[in-house]
């Protein structure tokens, strides 16, 4: 890979599509005896959290917090939105098939995805780590440095 963000995003895409199949799994085995949408609440659980510790661990590497955790889920909320979004475009005005079209859009929102995976894990991290010095410690590293 050329660059750290072209091997992190090539990582981050094979991550999501490993997910997808971990989120079916889940689902088509409890769909057996739960209801179809707690089923999907749970397979979607998993799939959140499996996704978010590989792309901490492997994408991005780096330690996964509670913070980025919390804020992870906007680059799939993202995800849906945009994906959607395009789709109904792509359908209503472009005339596009619609199984044409979903794939499309999933393909075109991925980059930004990327971005806001990658935003959630890294400030959240380094939230976490800032927030964990003690106080003044940046004073004495900057007077250090200066010397």
């Amino acid at each position: 890979m050329r660059t750290p963000a072209v091997r992190q995003f090539v990582t981050f895409a094979a991550i999501g599509l490993a997910n997808t199949a971990v989120y079916y799994a889940v689902y088509a085995s409890l769909n057996i005896w739960m209801p179809y949408l707690a089923a999907h609440v749970i397979g979607y659980g998993v799939s959140v959290t499996g996704s978010f510790l590989l792309n901490s661990y492997v994408t991005l590497r780096t330690r996964p917090t509670w913070r980025a955790f919390a804020r992870y889920p906007l680059s799939g909320a993202a995800n849906v939105v945009g994906s959607g979004i395009l789709l109904h475009l792509a359908v209503s005005r472009l005339g596009m098939d619609e199984n044409l079209a979903a794939l499309a859009a999933g393909l075109l929102v991925t980059p930004l995805s990327f971005l806001l995976a990658r935003w959630a894990i890294v400030s959240g991290a380094a939230a976490t780590r800032a927030s964990r010095r003690p106080p003044g410690e940046d004073r004495v590293r900057e007077g250090a440095s200066r010397e």
